[in-house]
């Protein structure tokens, strides 16, 4: 039988607590890796990372959690390190941290477009930066990067998001030219329309929801896990004859959503 198998890998996901993260978490751990997702330490948010971890352990999988700002540099640093002093490697780096806010350009403020940016942005680099060093020093690694569909078509709804998505694919480009020779794998995964809280939100009455539903060729809203399965494909051995490439994940809705 053929399956996707990451026994024995060390995964380390930023920003998997809830959403398209937490689907992420679930699937790397279910495929056999020992999977260390970050939240933000927010205690109203405990319960629900509890609920996660308690979920997972209960399926007999492995997973751990720890509370950092993506913001933080020496920190991430710091829980890299900790990782491989612990486990000795890190194999498969995620990095999902990020939020969007919509509005304008009119109404985009200076100050929170450099905010917008080094959240969506730095945060990944600052998560690259961390296992590089561990990734070449075993001559392995993959790195998953979580851009979005606004890098095709300007949605979202905020300019600094969008921009800080398209510097993804710059990253992902220099990582590839610069380090896929010495073992590591870059890959952006542009998400579109998966059931999250935050689309949920977007989309909270039934009128709105089915709206969004008609436009996805495929008939439904994404699932989390639409986005984890290739994730997991990607850091799996099936995806070693795969870099520097985009994955868009939208059930069609980008190039070829209905007008209706």
């Amino acid at each position: 039988m053929i399956s996707i198998d990451l026994s024995e890998k060390v995964a380390l996901v930023l920003g998997g607590s809830r959403g398209i993260g937490a689907g992420i978490t679930r699937v790397l751990s279910e495929a056999g890796a020992h999977t260390l997702f970050t939240h933000t330490g927010n205690p109203h948010h405990a319960e629900r990372v509890a609920a996660l971890i308690k979920e997972i352990r209960g399926r007999g999988h492995s997973v751990a959690a720890e509370a950092l700002d993506g913001l933080d540099q020496e920190g991430t640093l710091k829980l890299v390190n900790k990782i491989v002093e612990e486990r000795g490697k890190v194999d498969i780096l995620v990095c999902n941290v990020g939020k969007n806010l919509p509005r304008d350009v009119e109404h985009t403020a200076v100050e929170e477009w450099r905010a917008f940016l080094d959240l969506n942005l730095s945060t990944a680099f600052y998560g690259v930066k961390a296992v590089i060093p561990h990734m070449v020093e075993q001559g392995y690694g993959r790195i998953l990067l979580i851009g979005s569909s606004a890098v095709f078509d300007g949605g979202g709804g905020a300019i600094d998001y969008a921009a800080a998505k398209a510097g993804m694919i710059g990253m992902m480009k220099y990582l590839s030219r610069t380090y896929t020779k010495k073992g590591i794998n870059t890959n952006v995964i542009h998400p579109c329309v998966i059931e999250t809280e935050l689309v949920r939100g977007r989309y909270s009455t039934p009128d709105l929801w089915q709206g969004l539903v008609s436009q996805v060729p495929v008939g439904r809203v994404g699932k989390p896990e639409d986005v984890a399965g290739m994730i997991a494909f990607l850091a799996s051995s099936w995806g070693d004859y795969i870099c520097g490439q985009e994955f868009l994940i939208d059930g069609g809705r980008t190039m070829f959503r209905s007008s209706g």
